[in-house]
This record gives structure tokens, C-alpha cells and sequence, in this order.
């Protein structure tokens, strides 16, 4: 059983309780069952206690905490038993709700810029504000088609999002090296429509900073996609095309690219360019890497009932379990579904 210092681990009974769970009123109570009922696994648990506590950071304006988790898990390049970096977490749990109030917005944009006018020398601080204008002008434009959209919203997006790239530059000169400023930029380049010679050059650059930061191979794909600036193909090749990258996490970058990917498409392997041998390899990889995720489990099994891959389906149901994570599957009923398919 995995097994979590006392503070953290009751940041993970706090998560259980949060969800509603009634399992605690059972005399056989653990942790693991809390999870499962709530359709998670104890390293999501985990995650999202962690990024539970940075956005109480954030709210109550304690930079000073935030720095020091932010040093930490840049130097330390710690990560969850999932494989995923803490420092990715960290900026991602600092993101506006994009359903909240606007004036939720402008707290944010106040509490970012007291942060920097604290610490102007703080990579950290620049990031996460050059994050936040970036999700703040696409929460300008709303989710209208962009003939839509007013010439004023359009000038106010341009001026957020300049404002962002000038932040996430400026982050770049400073002392501390973050691979999050050039993930930041990445992020950036759709709404500013940069050409692919401006992305690779980031892309490049992030990746002699930091190859296993797999993060930006995520970003590259997106980017890379027919609806902003690739052609079919691109992104799957640019993708296996890092496999071989001196440093890099070989076919398990492939793999997470494809994981992250599959939300996009009906059927990823029918419908693009990638291969199921490739992403196979990757995960089973991360298998051996990080056997208590759970979630990466689950995630793989997906894959292989989109590649109607029943002997492997077969074997990774068995290994879940009935142990469903639904961010993989969206409910219960196409687990299920699924793993009758697999048994027949």
C-alpha cells in the first residue's frame, strides 16, 4: 500500500471528505477504496492536494511560499508517481476558473501583479502572470466563432496577449533558467499565429534547457495540429521525431503526446498518423516506471480498445481491476462497455 508523509496524506483524506464520499463510515475505510469511488487513483489524489495548496498560496498572497515551492520542484525536478513535474502542476493550479465572475478575473490579474511588484526578479511571479494574460485574452473573446467577434474584443485580446509575451521574455533573461517560460511562450504562439520557424526556435531552445520536460512536446503537438498552424501529419512526425532526441524520455514523450492527443479525435489511430507500436512501447515504459499510477494504467487500456487491441485490452482490464479512473473514460458505462468488448 502506498504509504504518504502525515501532511500530505491528510490533504488526501481532506480531498475524499471534499468529494462526498461515504466509504469513511466503513469500517474497512482506506484511502485507496475513497479514490477509486470518486473514479481517481491515490497519485491524482496526490496532484490535486498538491495544486490545492499552491492556489491557497496564490488566494492568500503568500509569495513567499509559492517561491519556495517553485525553486524546489525546478531544481529538485521532482515528480509525482505519475511521472508528471510538480512545477507544471504548480503553474496549472494557478489558472483562472474560466467559468468564474469577472471580477474573479481582475482579482487575479491584482493579486499577479503584486506579486511582481514584490519580486521583480522572480521568474515565477513572470510566468505565471504571462500564464494567466494569455488564458485572459481567450476568456475576452468567449467561446463566439471569430468572424464574431467585435474589433474591440480582437484589439483587447492583441493587447493581452502582447502584454503576456513581453512578460514570458523578459522572463527569459532572468538568472533563473524556467522551463515554464518557454512552455508559457509555446502556449502563447496559437493566438498570436506564429509561423513554425518562430515555434521551433522556442521549442528548440526549451529543449536544450530541459529534454524531459515533456510538457513542451505536448504544447509542440497542439500547436502542430491542422486547426492552428500544421498540415496532417505533423504533428505525429515531430512527435516520433523526438523519440530519438539525445536526453529525451524516448517513446514514453511519444506516448504522453498520443495521451494527450486522443481527446481530439473519434479515433486517433484511424483518423491521423500515429502508431499504436509506438505509443504501446511508451507505455509500457511508464509501466515499469511508475507502477502505482493507476490513472496511466487506465489511460493505456483506453488506447488499446481505440486500436481494438483486445489480447492487450484483455491483459490491462485484468490489471485494473474494476479500478476505473473516468478522466479516461468519461463514466462507468463505457468501461464497462469496453471491457465486456475486451472479454468476448
Amino acid at each position: 500500500m502506498f504509504k504518504f508523509p502525515f501532511v500530505r496524506y491528510s490533504f488526501i483524506l481532506t480531498f475524499a471528505v471534499a468529494l462526498g464520499l461515504t466509504a469513511c463510515r466503513d469500517k474497512e475505510f482506506s484511502p485507496e477504496k475513497a479514490a477509486y469511488a470518486a473514479g481517481k487513483d491515490l497519485v491524482i489524489l496526490e496532484v490535486e492536494a498538491y495544486r490545492y495548496q499552491m492556489r491557497g498560496y496564490f488566494y492568500s498572497k503568500n509569495f513567499q511560499a509559492l517561491e519556495t515551492a517553485a525553486t524546489h520542484a525546478r531544481e529538485s525536478k521532482e515528480r509525482f508517481k505519475d511521472g508528471t513535474w510538480k512545477l507544471a502542476h504548480l503553474y496549472a493550479s494557478l489558472a483562472c476558473d474560466e467559468a468564474a465572475a469577472e471580477t474573479v478575473w481582475q482579482d487575479h490579474e491584482k493579486i499577479h501583479a503584486g506579486w511582481i511588484q514584490q519580486r521583480p526578479q522572480s521568474v515565477t511571479a513572470h510566468v505565471a502572470h504571462g500564464n494567466f494574460l494569455t488564458q485572459f485574452a481567450w476568456h475576452a473573446r468567449g467561446t463566439a466563432y471569430l468572424n464574431e467577434v467585435s474589433p474591440e474584443v480582437l484589439h483587447l485580446m492583441d493587447e493581452r496577449f502582447k502584454q503576456a509575451r513581453a512578460n514570458l521574455i523578459h522572463a527569459q533573461t532572468l538568472p533563473t533558467k524556467c522551463p515554464g517560460a518557454w512552455l508559457a511562450l509555446m502556449n502563447l504562439a496559437p493566438g498570436q499565429a506564429w509561423t513554425k520557424a518562430e515555434f521551433t526556435k522556442i521549442f528548440e531552445e526549451a529543449k536544450a534547457i530541459e529534454p524531459q520536460y515533456f510538457e513542451h512536446d505536448l504544447a509542440q503537438a497542439r500547436f502542430l495540429m491542422v486547426r492552428w498552424q500544421g498540415e496532417a501529419g505533423d504533428w505525429e512526425a515531430a512527435a516520433e521525431k523526438e523519440i530519438s532526441r539525445f536526453g529525451s524520455l524516448g517513446a514514453e514523450s511519444y506516448a504522453r503526446v498520443i495521451m494527450d492527443q486522443r481527446g481530439y479525435y473519434d479515433d486517433i489511430f484511424a483518423e491521423t498518423k500515429a502508431s499504436w507500436s509506438i505509443t504501446q512501447t511508451g507505455f509500457e515504459l511508464m509501466r515499469k516506471k511508475y507502477p502505482e499510477s493507476i490513472e496511466l494504467l487506465n489511460a493505456y487500456c483506453r488506447l488499446a480498445c481505440i486500436a481494438e487491441d483486445r489480447p492487450t485490452a484483455l491483459r490491462l482490464f485484468n490489471e485494473i481491476d474494476n479500478r476505473a479512473t473516468l478522466s479516461q473514460w468519461g463514466d462507468r458505462k463505457r468501461f464497462n462497455l469496453l471491457e465486456r468488448w475486451a472479454r468476448q
